[in-house]
């Protein structure tokens, strides 16, 4: 073969492979930009001081990214992405007041959905305030979607304050947000559970533990199915010590089902549009509290045939309490039971004069009431008895609520076996599934 041809042959494939490095490199660089470009344009950072460099089959970035509406929330960020690599791997170093230590990551790169994890040796936050040992965590982001998840392990977390500091060690977190309200469908999260909690006061002499806590949980789960929303929320605590009583175990399991997504968010609007100020740590002022209070009724009057048409109602699966309690002595408890409203074929005046007759606060003044109501009162009262049901099971109940309770009550609970089943079905007052005027009456 000519040896100008191998020659050429050579050169070709050299300047094809610098041809292809500077492509894949730029590549690469491509999707570093488009990715800060997409934190940008959430508008809840911004991102400086850009420079990127390419090496030996990478690419490397540095920049300053700053929390626009956190200004101690700020750092450096350092990452790397190979050419031929979706994913990046890098450092956050906070350096702001709200939060300062190191962060190691991976993360994916380019819109849409992103899969990232990160780990750090310690956190600290407000000046040292918080303290945040051996944390780890992953999870995706959506930013298309606007739908999120993260879930993260601490091994040790402190909160200190001049006169006490709470210590908890096994810190598990949960997050996930995926609504799409549009095609009525989503699933919200969040959980919180620890391992063991300890609060103890600083004193000068002998610092002392004033509580702790076990295993503790604290979650609320909500889905959104077509037009229909529904929250459980349950917290759960065991081996709970306060004041050195005995250790004390409670358990709440509550579910709100049938609410009309539409209207439970415009509720929901209007109180994170006047608590936006309470998130730093500012007090709503009196004027500001009536202000909410006033827009919430309007946003009630407002919504008051969507949210009863709905047929809500409150599940209590259990309320569990086993605890020394301070002027109550030993206290156990367990309750279960639910609350419902059938709407089925409400009209809206129906459903404007339930909302005034339970409240009569929900009108602010004459101007706000219909002229002449839809219902009277004694109409209202019938037609919110025959549409309201109730159960409560009592399995047990503290001793000194017991002695609170009306005499013929008292009776009923100390003579009969558990469960003791309350019920309103019908426009009727039940006990065990008898009328209760007839029960109190032998």
């Amino acid at each position: 073969m000519d040896k100008k041809i191998i020659v050429a042959a050579g050169v070709a494939i050299v300047a094809g492979g610098f041809i292809a490095h500077a492509i894949a490199g730029n590549a690469a660089e491509k999707q570093i930009r488009e990715s800060l470009a997409a934190l940008e344009a959430e508008q809840a950072i911004n991102v400086s001081q850009v420079e990127t460099h390419k090496g030996l089959g990478k690419t490397s970035l540095t920049a300053r990214l700053d929390a626009v509406d956190a200004p101690g929330l700020s750092g450096e960020l350092a990452m790397e992405v190979g050419y031929l690599s979706r994913t990046a791997e890098g450092t956050m170093t906070f350096d702001g007041e709200a939060l300062s230590g190191e962060v190691d990551f991976t993360t994916g790169l380019g819109s849409g959905k992103r899969d990232y994890r990160f780990d750090a040796d310690e956190l600290t936050a407000d000046s040292g305030a918080v303290t945040l040992e051996q944390t780890a965590g992953d999870g995706y982001v959506d930013t298309e979607r606007e739908h999120f998840a993260l879930t993260m392990r601490t091994r040790q977390l402190r909160l200190q304050s001049p006169a006490d500091h709470l210590e908890v060690n096994g810190l598990d977190t949960e997050l996930e947000y995926s609504v799409d309200a549009d095609a009525g469908s989503g699933r919200s999260h969040g959980r919180l559970a620890v391992d063991d909690a300890r609060l103890v006061v600083d004193n000068r002499d002998t610092p002392a533990e004033v509580a702790s806590l076990g295993d503790a949980e604290i979650r609320n789960t909500a889905m959104l199915d077509g037009d229909t929303y529904s929250s459980r929320l349950y917290l759960a605590a065991n081996d709970a010590v306060f004041m050195d009583s005995e250790p004390g175990r409670a358990e709440l399991d509550l579910t709100a089902k049938g609410l009309d997504y539409a209207a439970f968010a415009a509720l929901a609007e209007v109180l994170e549009r006047h608590l936006k100020g309470a998130d730093a740590g500012e007090d709503l002022s009196i004027a500001k509290q009536q202000a909410l209070t006033r827009e919430l009724r309007a946003t009630l009057r407002e919504q008051a045939h969507a949210l009863l048409s709905r047929s809500p109602a409150l599940e209590l699966e259990t309320l569990t309490l086993d605890a020394a309690l301070p002027m109550l002595g030993r206290a156990e408890a367990k309750l279960s039971g639910r609350v419902a409203f059938d709407g089925d074929s409400l009209s809206p005046e129906a459903a404007r004069a339930l909302l005034a007759g339970i409240s009569a606060e929900a009108y602010e003044s004459a101007s706000d009431a219909p002229s002449q109501p839809a219902m009277s009162a004694q109409q209202t009262r019938a037609e919110l008895a025959s549409r309201l049901s109730a159960r409560l099971a009592v399995d047990a109940l503290p001793d000194a609520i017991v002695i609170e309770l009306p005499t013929a009550l008292q009776a009923l609970m100390i003579n009969h076996d558990a469960p003791h089943v309350f019920a309103w079905e019908d426009g009727r007052a039940l006990y065990n599934d008898e009328p209760l005027e007839q029960v109190l009456s032998r």
